[in-house]
């Protein structure tokens, strides 16, 4: 089963794209780390209308994500090429926290 939960403070204003049929809400937050680990980032995807209602959001505002965790790869187009990795979160639920 692929469930994350994560609490933060959103990095910036969250970014909507795409199309009103298929809009797509970017977001990034920081989530304290636990003793000395450091704070972590995590991109953050939200689709649909969960979108809409991510965008109005602003950054510094505390909030709770639920979803999915997503794995991605690609090659720069640097030379040599240059493998790169992320993981990054699909929500599937947005709540404001403080």
């Amino acid at each position: 089963m692929n469930n994350v939960s994560l609490e933060g403070r959103l990095t910036k204003d969250p970014e909507l794209k795409g199309t009103d049929e298929k809009p797509v809400c970017d977001m990034r937050l920081a989530v304290n780390g636990v003793g000395n680990s450091p704070t972590c980032f995590i991109d953050v995807a939200a689709f649909g209308e969960l979108a809409a209602d991510a965008a109005e959001l602003a950054k510094g505002q505390g909030i709770k994500v639920e979803g999915s965790l997503r794995y991605s790869e690609w090659q720069t187009q640097t030379e040599p090429p240059q493998r790169r990795s992320r993981h990054s979160v699909v929500a599937r639920r947005v709540v404001v926290t403080a």
